[in-house]
């Protein structure tokens, strides 16, 4: 259920939360702006949002993409081969499970 969830569900709902709550900090802002209310000075600037959310997508990428094969971390890859005539996929193998080739 959690592959299902972070691969199908969380692509498509994820845009709409960032666009909603880009709305809503863009209102927030214009209505300082407004009411003639001053900025406070990390508003100012994009390299605010730009750094954190950077530092957020590729902490989020990383942790999806490391959980995403489900091989442990003593796994070992045998690559794609032909057997007995047929193309075998390549796979994670774990170490005390792999059998002598």
């Amino acid at each position: 259920m959690t592959k299902k969830f972070l691969t199908f569900i969380v692509p498509f709902i994820a845009p709409t939360i960032a666009y909603i709550m880009w709305v809503y900090f863009r209102q927030e802002r214009e209505d300082a702006v407004a009411q003639g209310r001053r900025l406070p000075p990390w508003q100012d600037y994009p390299w605010t949002w730009l750094v954190t959310l950077g530092a957020l997508l590729a902490a989020v990428t990383i942790v999806f993409f490391g959980s995403l094969d489900g091989a442990g971390t003593d796994a070992e890859y045998r690559p794609a081969r032909y057997e007995d005539g047929k193309l075998v996929p390549g796979e994670f193998v774990d170490k005390e499970k792999k059998t002598p080739e």
